[in-house]
């Protein structure tokens, strides 16, 4: 089933929302191309700053004739749109000229840089950007019957903005806001008004467990049907990550993933698998060093051209994740034909090369949310050591009701675990509780100290 108009609710339980879920791959395929021809032919004509950047580039719309093609096309980075909003306020090249009127703003998280600022029209928000939320929310199983909660502050990050929208308004559940709710406040609002769905990141809602827990409260007791995460890597990029909250929350555990910029990317199925909204998106996985095509499943950096959307489309736009690779010919037992996503493995600064070896902060978090005594605090800083060579400083905090005679033998696990996970030595530090900082949106875990000399402590 697909919703076309804006706000539109439904009491039918289809399986599939959209018939793009199961559409063959070669259909998709010519989808995809009809969509990306006349979205640089859309840019090409309404656009000056992609006119420009294309003409300088020799690239122009007629080379564009099949999708192998898009090799033709200059890539667009962060930095480009900061600049762009900077000389032509406020939102340079993502608003096309004549696009509007605008009714929500989004708001990157500024953790690179500047924010940047994305507008949308009605029309590219609930018929584009949630369309491509919506479909997340389908496969988890939520429906007009549940009571939702997004637990985040109301603030212009997208992704769980529009998972928050696309469950109002297009599918018609019931949805709490939280705004300015503590943990606490959270919890017995979730148990009060008998919320069926949780939405929010991963650190947060374990976070949230945590404080129950810390009440008297059994989390599991709670009625918590459905949890879906988001803002940062969740159960699709991290398994560890989704055990610890099925085990928090006894919940059936769904994630979701994609850019502010551009449009929700991934999300997991029943069967846990991530599926990628390809009639939407183009993804590319390429070599980060020759930004050549990586050949199917393998790993590479994430490029993304937005197919559809209309006020501020990107055209291969440099995303900054690495991911573990897309699989393009792998079945899914859900009976979806969507290409399979095999998650991230990390920012293309935080793949860290120690001793010829090269490891991904996503990769150290599976590592430490596999060890049962280490809390869901705990944060990684790429560092130098008195020789000047690279290293990886692991900090830990352990459970709150371990004895601090017992912090030494947690702290020799997770370097061994890690020593046999990487093959790499990594110092490792153990943190009494409450040192780190506790998150609500995405959690800033990764620190890179080595352009400063220092050795982390």
């Amino acid at each position: 089933m697909f919703m076309t108009g804006v706000r539109q609710t439904t009491e039918v339980d289809y399986k599939y929302w959209s018939p793009a879920e199961v559409m063959p791959r070669s259909v998709m395929k010519k989808l995809q191309l009809e969509r990306l021809k006349e979205q640089v032919n859309y840019l090409w004509q309404k656009s000056p700053f992609y006119r420009e950047k294309w003409q300088n580039a020799g690239f122009f719309p007629e080379k564009l004739k099949t999708l192998k093609d898009i090799r033709l096309i200059p890539f667009l980075k962060k930095e480009e749109i900061r600049e762009s909003q900077e000389k032509n306020p406020p939102f340079g090249m993502m608003q096309v000229p004549g696009r509007g009127p605008f009714i929500r703003i989004g708001m990157t998280s500024g953790t690179t840089g500047e924010p940047v600022l994305i507008p949308f029209t009605e029309e590219d928000y609930f018929g584009v950007y949630c369309q491509g939320a919506v479909r997340s929310v389908w496969a988890a199983g939520i429906r007009k019957g549940d009571v939702v909660h997004v637990a985040f502050g109301f603030t212009p990050f997208m992704g769980l903005a529009a998972s928050y929208d696309a469950c109002e308004h297009l599918v018609g559940a019931l949805v709490i806001p939280g705004g300015t709710w503590s943990s606490l406040m959270r919890i017995k609002m979730i148990k009060k008004l008998g919320v069926t769905v949780l939405m929010g990141t991963p650190t947060y809602l374990l976070h949230l467990a945590k404080v129950a827990q810390d009440n008297g409260i059994d989390p599991r007791t709670l009625g918590v049907r459905v949890i879906s995460t988001g803002g940062e890597p969740g159960a699709m990029s991290i398994p560890n990550t989704g055990l610890r909250l099925k085990e928090a929350w006894g919940s059936k555990i769904f994630d979701f993933a994609g850019t502010q910029e551009t449009q929700y990317m991934a999300w997991t199925c029943e069967e846990g698998v991530g599926h990628i909204n390809e009639d939407l998106l183009y993804c590319e996985v390429l070599d980060p060093e020759t930004n050549e095509p990586v050949k199917p499943g393998q790993s590479g950096k994430l490029v993304l051209t937005d197919l559809v959307g209309k006020s501020h489309p990107c055209i291969r736009f440099e995303s900054g994740d690495i991911v573990n690779g897309i699989d393009t010919e792998t079945s899914c037992k859900c009976g979806r034909t969507l290409s399979i996503f095999k998650g991230f493995s990390g920012r293309t600064g935080d793949i860290i090369k120690v001793r010829g070896v090269c490891v991904s902060v996503a990769g150290i978090e599976n590592v430490i949310r596999g060890i049962k005594e280490c809390s869901d605090s705990y944060e990684y800083l790429a560092i130098k050591n008195g020789r000047g060579m690279d290293e990886i400083k692991v900090r830990v905090e352990p459970n709150k009701d371990i004895d601090p005679s017992q912090w030494e033998n947690i702290r020799k696990k997770v370097a061994e675990t890690l020593q046999l996970s990487f093959m790499v030595n990594m110092s490792v530090e153990i943190l009494p509780p409450g040192t780190l900082p506790v998150y609500e949106l995405k959690a800033k875990r990764f620190r890179d100290l080595r352009s400063q000399g220092v050795s982390g402590s």
